[in-house]
């Protein structure tokens, strides 16, 4: 398959689609890969089919998921499309039938009534099965052998609307908890599913407005949502003008409920106007919650979202305390490095923590969002170790691994995929998690690119 792309920086270099779907073992290792690592890294993003015009934006491609497999010290690599009702359309029309937001979401009249949900965002692993999400659509299952697409998920009772990308897994119950708000209706449901995929809890919360709510978090005993002023109004798109708009005037907010509570139960607190688009954790410390989030502080007065690609903003690790009994919240930046996309030992989600992994900025250049180092952040501390990759490498999203269900907080892995600018193709890298600044304990060689994506997952070989 070989299809021609309009010019657009969003389908050059790193962003340029991946038109092949592999099965590759026997891949050339430098180092040793650990024994410990016995499981698949599964890693979400878009990769388009069909590009409808030079108007396309790198969050609007077709979801596609790479997986390296582990087993024995042996490894093995498969890519697979996400066969979603769009995907289907278009490679049977032969061509894009779908329109991104700067087409005002067009549709080919051969579309019909097709879903244009590309679910290219995460990949999550509960109540057995892994699931494809993108915050437009309902989550899809796929088969986590061939990552072939299966059907939407089984939630029981079904889901009806569209589930965010970012919901949170309570390491002690398997509870999950999401919402849904990216939806025509223009309201948001808050949804809690036990560990078997029962939803057990659906409240209707009636929030100071709506926004690019990406991701949110939680706590043993709470839930946080930030509601930044990157407004979201279908009302506004349909009468010409834009689906996300900067609105600096609105502020921010952060909506704090009991996990179980209900749309009276909410407690807010109210902040300067700044935009965060992932957590890293939150816990509980005596009558505070403590916040943890990658934020853009400096958004410039009069930016339009989503219109000027040459628009980057740096990202800095961030946390506020919000106080439960005296409703007084406090907020400190705790590093000035360019920082994106976090990841924790997740077996402390929602509960105290040391230890963050981040893509950074070792050397700031613009864009900010091509990074070309790996951050450990200790919380404790508040200090840093910085695994730089030089200037021909961008990193993506690290993920960590934990030696074994026993192991310390931290004790584990790192497994994240470079790109190499001058040979056009990719590498995954395996650092110790305790020594991110060291040397790499294996790197495996891809012979083609893994276009930049956006979050994955660890799935253990006995899940």
């Amino acid at each position: 398959m070989s299809n021609s792309f309009p010019k657009n920086k969003f389908l050059e270099g790193i962003f340029e689609p991946c038109q092949s779907e592999y099965n590759l073992d026997n891949l050339n290792v430098i180092g040793k890969i650990p024994s410990e690592l016995n499981g698949t890294f599964y890693r979400n993003g878009p990769n388009p089919q069909y590009v409808y015009s030079k108007n396309y934006h790198m969050y609007e491609g077709d979801g596609m998921i790479h997986a390296v497999s582990f087993h024995n010290k042996q490894v093995t690599y498969q890519n697979r499309w996400i066969r979603t009702e769009r995907f289907l359309a278009q490679q049977a029309a032969g061509k894009a039938l779908f329109g991104g937001m700067r087409d005002r979401m067009v549709r080919d009249e051969h579309a019909g009534d097709c879903s244009h949900n590309t679910a290219n965002t995460n990949v999550v692993w509960h109540h057995g099965q892994l699931l494809a999400l993108n915050e437009g659509g309902l989550p899809l299952v796929v088969e986590p052998s061939t990552l072939a697409t299966l059907a939407f998920t089984d939630f029981e009772p079904k889901l009806d609307r569209s589930m965010m990308a970012h919901p949170k897994i309570d390491p002690i119950t398997g509870e999950i908890i999401f919402y849904s708000y990216l939806s025509p209706t223009m309201d948001f449901i808050y949804f809690i599913a036990d560990a078997k995929g029962n939803i057990t809890h659906k409240e209707k919360l009636n929030l100071p407005f709506l926004s690019l709510m990406h991701d949110f978090a939680i706590t043993e005993h709470f839930t946080i949502i930030p509601i930044f002023p990157l407004t979201l109004n279908f009302a506004r798109f349909m009468q010409g003008g834009s689906i996300f708009k900067w609105e600096p005037e609105c502020g921010t907010h952060f909506a704090i409920l009991p996990r179980h509570g209900k749309n009276e139960d909410i407690i807010y607190f109210n902040d300067a106007s700044c935009l965060g688009m992932h957590t890293v954790n939150a816990y509980e410390q005596g009558d505070e919650l403590i916040l943890d989030m990658v934020v853009m502080h400096d958004i410039p007065e009069g930016a339009e979202a989503f219109v000027d690609d040459e628009l980057s903003i740096p990202g800095y690790l961030t946390r506020w305390i919000f106080n439960l009994k005296t409703k007084q919240m406090g907020m400190e930046k705790l590093d000035i490095m360019n920082m994106e996309f976090p990841r924790i030992d997740e077996r402390f989600t929602g509960l105290p923590y040391q230890h963050s992994y981040l893509a950074s900025s070792y050397h700031l250049k613009q864009p900010y969002y091509l990074f070309d180092s790996i951050t450990h952040f200790d919380a404790a501390s508040k200090t840093k170790a910085v695994h730089y990759l030089g200037e021909d490498a961008v990193p993506l999203e690290p993920i960590f691994v934990a030696k074994s269900p026993e192991a310390k907080e931290g004790e584990g892995f790192l497994l994240f995929y470079v790109y190499r600018k001058k040979e056009q193709r990719s590498d995954l890298m395996i650092l110790d998690a305790q020594n991110v600044a060291g040397e790499a304990l294996a790197v495996i060689q891809f012979p083609h690119r893994v276009p930049f994506g956006f979050h994955g997952c660890w799935v253990q070989a006995n899940k």
